[in-house]
């Protein structure tokens, strides 16, 4: 993987309320920020996920289910024993 270097400016306060948890974690300053970066970039991903895939479900396509998941579960589960 190629590295490129970027300076960045962070807050002093960010910096100190970095620091415990960089040294609890045995991270650097640079695997710190990769690691919250990386973090950042997979809840960016989720909320796309959830956005894009809004209005998927449409009752009309599961009428079994009109009665809720917990009568439809229940009748699943009739007669058989476990």
């Amino acid at each position: 993987m190629e590295r490129v270097v970027k300076t960045i400016r962070f807050p002093g306060d960010v910096l100190e309320e970095m620091l415990p948890f960089m040294k609890k974690n045995n991270l650097n300053f640079t695997d710190f920020v990769m690691e919250a970066i990386k973090n950042y970039i997979r809840v960016l991903k989720y909320k796309e996920g959830i956005k894009s895939s809004s209005g998927a479900w449409k009752n009309g396509d599961h009428p079994e289910l009109a009665e809720g998941v917990e009568d439809y579960v229940r009748k699943m589960r009739e007669g058989r024993s476990v």
